[in-house]
């Protein structure tokens, strides 16, 4: 556009040129063409420095909505893991307080073993929104390569544990806290550590929610 205005303005003072009467006055035409030219100049950057504005912040917008999105759904699969945990933990303590071995704490094992694996499966489905930046995109891959470790390590401690717990096997309850003791402490996974990638991702997407 600024190109197109300085050719019209360089045309428009050649026909002045050489129609104009009175050529002394030319020169003050000029100045008045260039003054022109350098305001047209100038509100033509601004206004294009003001679009693009607003194109990266409605575009940055649009991407912490779909952080926020996704970090919303991942919570869910996050408190879920921490049920498992729990559920498991609460078996674990009832075995260690009960005098005689149930069937019912069993058939809870079981349950819980069956939900522990159905979350993993759908951490294993996780996928990274292809709307977000490279650099997101590679952190959130970090976050669910962590999760599936440890998604993976709990569904494999609870699953070792049930079977540990077998009633068909071994029925004394000494003898199956210490085996279920002995898998808990050799499979579980280590905390899961996330922070320092979600908060670089909230870093680069300007939200400090």
């Amino acid at each position: 556009m600024l190109s197109g205005i300085f050719i019209i303005g360089i045309v428009a003072l050649i026909a002045l040129y050489k129609f104009l009467p009175n050529k002394k006055i030319f020169p003050y035409l000029c100045v008045v063409m260039v003054m022109v030219f350098v305001v047209s100049a100038f509100i033509q950057n601004r206004y294009s420095r003001e679009v693009l504005t607003r194109a990266q912040i409605e575009e940055l917008q649009m991407r912490q909505k779909i952080f926020g999105d996704w970090y919303a759904e991942y919570q869910k699969d996050i408190n879920s893991l921490d049920r498992n945990w729990q559920r498991y933990y609460s078996l674990v303590e009832t075995l260690k307080a009960a005098e005689i071995y149930e069937y019912p704490t069993y058939q809870q094992m079981i349950d819980l073993e069956r939900e522990t694996i159905q979350e993993q499966r759908h951490i294993h489905a996780l996928t990274v929104p292809p709307e977000l930046d490279e650099e997101c995109q590679e952190l959130l891959r970090r976050v669910i390569e962590k999760t599936k470790a440890y998604a993976d390590a709990q569904a494999r401690t609870i699953s070792l544990a049930r079977q540990a717990a077998i009633p068909e096997g071994v029925t004394d309850l000494p003898t199956i806290n210490k085996r279920i003791n002995e898998i808990t402490i050799r499979e579980s996974p280590a905390g899961l550590f996330t922070a320092q990638e979600i908060a670089a991702i909230r870093d680069i997407l300007g939200d400090k929610d």
